[in-house]
């Protein structure tokens, strides 16, 4: 049976490809992090043997988040068809398989605040296969700044009871349940369109400050880091928020 959430700070990176190690990278990322997002579930369907595997191989107490295939955000664009229906759907068994907490929508630059696309996600989250993780959106591009299209999509959001992921390195939620979910790749991204190298200690202290203001308000904050030298600043996160006397799952 899956744990019931428990609010708390659960910080880690998107994905353990990457964690080099001389042994099983999954195993020893779980020692050091107890929280982590999949990524590669975005670019292919990884096999739910595959994900029930990842889910033996970590302590129970470990945390998952998945990043939703792009065939929903980026080739469909949260259009309600029979492809997103079913592309919904295994992203749910994948969840539950692995006992995921959050399922993340990511969406292009291209998906700008027309009424035709907050329309579109309207519809997609209200219908939405459902289980017991919660629903992230990130939406992307300068246009979701303005102050219209931000009340625009808290109205979409909080009717759909969708948390929205965000930046937390120098943006603000419109609108979150008892989770919320950041996405760190560092405000360079917003200029450049990459990701940051690694968080200044200025940009990381703000991090902390606000993931302690979401916990103090009785949230679940999830963090996940994705600039390029990720696993140091996921650490540099977790050793500074204890430091702050915040505890972390």
């Amino acid at each position: 049976m899956p744990r019931a959430p428990v609010p708390g700070l659960y910080v880690g990176a998107g994905g353990w490809h990457y964690f080099l190690v001389p042994s099983d990278r999954l195993v020893s990322y779980s020692k050091c992090f107890k929280f982590v997002e999949v990524n590669s579930s975005f670019y292919a369907y990884p096999t739910l043997r595959a994900a029930y595997g990842w889910r033996k191989r970590v302590p129970e107490d470990f945390v998952f988040a998945v990043r939703a295939n792009r065939e929903i955000t980026h080739g469909r664009k949260l259009l309600l068809c029979e492809e997103t229906v079913k592309a919904q759907e295994y992203m749910k068994r994948l969840c539950e398989a692995l006992r995921s907490e959050a399922l993340v929508y990511t969406m292009p630059p291209s998906f700008e605040p027309s009424e035709e696309n907050l329309a579109r996600a309207r519809e997609f989250f209200n219908e939405a296969e459902r289980g017991r993780f919660k629903l992230a959106f990130e939406t992307r591009g300068r246009l979701w700044g303005s102050a219209s299209a931000r009340e625009a999509l808290r109205k979409v959001l909080a009717e759909a009871d969708v948390t929205h992921s965000v930046d937390i390195s120098y943006q603000e939620p419109v609108y979150a349940n008892d989770l919320v979910y950041a996405r760190i790749f560092g405000p360079a991204r917003e200029t450049t369109g990459r990701n940051q190298y690694s968080l200044r200690g200025d940009q990381m202290d703000k991090v902390v400050r606000k993931a302690g203001e979401h916990l103090r308000g009785g949230k679940r904050v999830m963090v996940a880091f994705h600039t390029v030298k990720m696993y140091e600043d996921a650490a540099r996160m977790v050793r500074k928020a204890k430091t702050a006397g915040q505890a972390c799952g």
